[in-house]
């Protein structure tokens, strides 16, 4: 089942959202955007954010984290699980193990960062580039 849910975490990985997030970092970069700017991809609405000190310039998308969850849950049926018969305790399982699978794989393959919150949504951020203390922003 391991094997299933890493194969679940890369199909989920290669979805919209993510080739969105990893565009609108193109775009960013190449229009040296600002800050507060947002790029709309689809239907994805992204931000261009600043770091909490200045240093950096990221997008990041922040999205339900029961859209995940649905995405998660028809890649496993793809893989002839059956989450349907799952009892609750065997889904919360597998959805935690699911997330620490699917960070880790967007982490080391396409450099995005997932974080939770706020709420019960979950931001997902690309770095767009480092500010220098040269930069005329």
């Amino acid at each position: 089942m391991k094997d299933l849910r890493r194969k679940a975490a890369q199909l989920v990985s290669q979805e919209e959202i993510f080739r969105a997030l990893n565009y609108a970092t193109l775009k960013a970069r190449a229009g040296r955007l600002t800050p507060g700017e947002i790029i709309r991809i689809g239907k994805f609405e992204l931000v261009v954010a600043e770091d909490d000190v200045g240093e950096s310039v990221a997008v990041q998308i922040i999205e339900k984290r029961s859209l995940v969850e649905d995405l998660a849950m028809a890649k496993a049926r793809e893989l002839g699980l059956a989450p349907e018969t799952w009892q609750e305790s065997e889904r919360i399982e597998w959805m935690a193990s699911f997330f620490i699978e699917l960070r880790d794989n967007l982490r080391r393959w396409q450099s995005i960062e997932t974080h939770q919150g706020p709420g019960e949504n979950l931001t997902f951020e690309k770095a767009v580039y480092k500010q220098t203390r040269y930069d005329s922003r």
